[in-house]
Parts: C-alpha cells; sequence; structure tokens
C-alpha cells in the first residue's frame, strides 16, 4: 500500500468514526454531512467522493460492521486452537458492539433502509448459522453436552429472538444495552455456561 493510498484509507475511516459518533450522540437527521467533515477534519467533498449522500454513509457503516463481525465469525470457525479459548472469542465477537456504538443508531439505521433490513436479515441467519456450527464443535470435543438436542436449542433461540426483537422495537430492552454494555456478555455467558453443564439423571422411582 503506498502513501496516497494510505492516506485516502485515513482519511475514510476518520469520516466514518465521526460520523458514528455523531450519530449515536445527536441522532442520524440532526447531523448535517459538513458537521462530520469538521469533526473529521476533512472536506465536505471528500464524504460526497467516497460515499455519497448522507443516506450511503450510513449504509456502508452499518454494512461495515456487519462484515466485520461476519470475518471474525469465519476466523473463529477455522481457529484449531483450544475449544475453551475459543468459547471467550466467541462471547467477544458476540457482543464487541455494544458500548463501543450506539445500539438506537445502528437499530433505527436497520428500521429506516430497506436494503440494510435485507442485509441484517441475511447477516442474523449467517449468524445462526456459525453459532449451530460453534455448538457442534463443542459438542464434538466434549466441551458441551451432547444430551441437550438441536431441537431444544433451536426452540431456544427462537424464543429469546422474538424477545430480543420485540424488546429492541419498543425500545426497553435497547435501553437497557445501552446503559449495561456487559449485559450482552452476561447474557450470552448464561447461554454457554446452558451447554456446559451437565446435569445428573433423576434416578428415582
Amino acid at each position: 500500500m503506498d502513501g496516497h493510498e494510505k492516506r485516502r484509507n485515513s482519511k475514510k475511516e476518520a469520516i466514518i468514526q465521526a460520523a458514528l459518533d455523531m450519530f449515536g450522540q445527536h441522532g442520524f437527521d440532526k447531523v448535517s454531512l459538513s458537521e462530520i467533515a469538521d469533526k473529521a477534519h476533512v472536506s465536505r467533498a471528500s464524504i460526497y467522493n467516497f460515499f455519497g449522500a448522507k443516506e450511503e454513509l450510513r449504509r456502508a457503516i452499518v454494512k461495515g460492521i456487519l462484515d466485520s463481525s461476519r470475518e471474525k465469525a469465519i476466523e473463529l470457525i477455522n481457529d484449531k486452537g483450544s475449544f475453551v479459548d475459543k468459547i471467550s472469542k466467541y462471547i467477544q465477537i458476540r457482543t464487541w458492539y455494544y458500548g463501543k456504538h450506539s445500539v438506537k443508531f445502528f437499530l433505527e439505521a436497520v428500521d429506516s433502509d430497506t436494503e440494510l433490513k435485507r442485509v441484517f436479515d441475511d447477516f442474523i441467519a449467517f449468524q445462526r448459522q456459525h453459532l449451530k456450527a460453534f455448538i457442534d464443535e463443542g459438542k464434538a470435543c466434549g466441551v458441551f453436552s451432547p444430551s441437550i438436542s438441536n431441537m431444544a436449542i433451536e426452540m431456544y433461540l427462537d424464543i429469546f429472538q422474538s424477545y430480543y426483537v420485540q424488546g429492541m422495537q419498543d425500545g426497553e430492552l435497547r435501553d437497557k444495552f445501552e446503559k449495561n454494555p456487559n449485559l450482552a456478555q452476561e447474557m450470552t455467558r448464561l447461554f454457554l455456561d446452558g451447554l456446559i453443564q451437565e446435569y445428573p439423571s433423576d434416578t428415582k422411582g
């Protein structure tokens, strides 16, 4: 990568970071491209050259977040290291966004943009398949209990997803995640701990 390309990438990242900060703090509608340009120390023309309109900038940001999460998930599946070590990495991958960026900004972007909604739905489907592959690996290496059926796991995920979607839509759950970024990690740990635990059979009777 030559010097010119490095400067272009640095400028692009500065725009993305400035937009993320301002969208999260003030809301998408209340932030102008001129304000983002000032914060990123670039010209407004630079934003147009990289992204086009403000909606395209938001779209690029959300897609970039999802692409980054997808890449990290694929790297984890391909990791040949200890599965116990991979559990911590999995939790980080599933929860890295919370506390770093605005959950409200992300969800409002998805809800207000049909293209982003489609991209996000595709990502959720990928994430679910990734989780299944992760659980299968955990069962195969003896860390997760093989006695917990895939049907039970599917039902649990369906129940949780319904609760999650509804809670995020009405804002109550979203506010809890915003106020307590560690909550996402705690919930993920509870789910994984349930897979690890092996309960003794009831021999009474």
